[in-house]
């Protein structure tokens, strides 16, 4: 390989490594879009999540977050540590064939949204979510803020993975470090009533 390609193969490399890497962005501190916040809409999360504790020998085991890739499979978002201090919450429906949409939510924020904890550590239960979101739609400006370099998809830092968020244009930003897919905001959430307002507080995927 000559010189010249060869440089241009090791700057590739270094930029693909970059962008592998690049630091997750915080959001909340970025003044032009916590403004938005101030006249955003409230949602509730329509469909149900099912919940159940984790069981003994799933404490201190690596824990995977899959979602949509948007094209009939599934895509690895996050991964996590089992702790005897969170709730195991899942979507109803598998994203493909077995694969299943679950994350992890801390026991206090768990109650704050749903009212109860789960009292399995086998089956999962249905819960309805009593708290509401205040959530804004990601457009190209905010993607910039946010220091997007593909135009399209922006990584968020949030408190329960170093390697921060992905959160996608036309998707949403929610009020407590978390983003909404597209297809999940149009699936599983809706616009509430001006008279069934409630306060929310989630903190954890999904």
């Amino acid at each position: 390989m000559s010189m010249p390609l060869k440089l241009a193969a090791l700057a590739a490399s270094m930029s693909v490594s970059f962008n592998l890497f690049a630091a997750p962005v915080e959001f909340q501190a970025i003044p032009e879009i916590m403004q938005k916040f101030e006249t955003a809409e409230l949602y509730v999360k329509k469909s149900v999540t099912l919940g159940r504790l984790p069981a003994e020998s799933e404490i201190g085991a690596d824990f995977p977050t899959y979602v949509s890739d948007g094209k009939g499979g599934y895509s690895l978002e996050t991964n996590n540590v089992m702790t005897d201090g969170v709730v195991i919450a899942s979507m109803p429906k598998p994203i493909v064939d077995d694969v299943y949409n679950q994350w992890l939510v801390p026991k206090e924020t768990w109650v704050s949204s749903y009212g109860e904890l789960p009292t399995s550590t086998t089956e999962f239960k249905p819960f309805k979510r009593i708290k509401t979101i205040k959530a804004i739609k990601i457009d190209a400006e905010m993607l910039k803020l946010m220091g997007s370099e593909d135009g399209t998809t922006a990584i968020i830092k949030v408190s329960w993975d170093d390697k921060g968020m992905k959160v996608y244009k036309d998707g949403f930003l929610a009020d407590y470090e978390y983003g909404i897919a597209p297809h999940e905001m149009a699936e599983n959430y809706e616009l509430v009533k001006s008279d069934e307002l409630v306060e929310s507080d989630e903190l954890a995927p999904k």
